[in-house]
């Protein structure tokens, strides 16, 4: 085996790795009303028409209304214990200055690499490209997690955090109740956003 082979299989390897460690996290980004004063807000509550909602894009996985009712605690949980973090404190009456709301989706997903596509759209060297077929497709079950924080008196959207992982249903239901926590940790690490200077 010549070196360029060995040079471009390392290459191929450090991609894979790459990859793997991507899908092994949770990807989390967030939005935001940017004429929001979020350093006015001291108090949270739980939306009144309910904390949250779980959706399932799939026909066989389970009833939504249990895995609400399965989960919701820790989800309700962890994100009041990081908005305390925050120095927020739950409102004891009336309305707070920010509503908290949650979904869960599940549902399928799916990856395919693609022979040239770590290449740019225009070969450097005036080769023609790598003719673009499917080398490896992935499907999988994706879990996301969206936080919506909303104005209390306005009941206008003002936060919106996103937290995305591949579900793994092998996994146990302490595994599956840390991995709910890590998200919003991770998730609520956006939050409030960071003023522009």
């Amino acid at each position: 085996m010549t070196h360029r082979w060995k040079q471009a299989l390392v290459v191929v390897a450090a991609l894979a790795l790459a990859v793997a460690v991507v899908h092994a996290g949770v990807k989390v980004r967030a939005e935001f009303d940017k004429e929001y004063d979020f350093s006015k807000a001291r108090t949270f509550g739980w939306h009144p028409d309910g904390a949250g909602e779980v959706k399932l894009l799939m026909r066989e996985g389970g009833d939504p209304e249990q895995i609400r009712a399965r989960w919701e605690p820790t989800i309700k949980d962890a994100v009041e214990q990081e908005m305390t973090k925050r120095g927020l404190s739950p409102a004891a009456s009336g309305v707070p200055d920010l509503y908290l709301n949650y979904y869960f989706l599940s549902g399928p997903n799916s990856e395919a690499q693609t022979r040239g596509q770590f290449i740019g759209a225009i070969p450097p060297w005036g080769v023609p490209d790598f003719e673009m077929t499917t080398t490896s497709l992935k499907i999988f079950e994706q879990g996301t997690l969206i936080l919506d924080i909303i104005d209390g008196p306005k009941r206008q959207i003002v936060w919106r955090g996103i937290a995305e992982a591949q579900v793994d249903r092998q996994r146990t239901p302490a595994e599956r109740e840390k991995r709910i926590r890590e998200a919003v940790g991770e998730v609520l690490k956006k939050y409030p956003p960071k003023a522009k200077k």
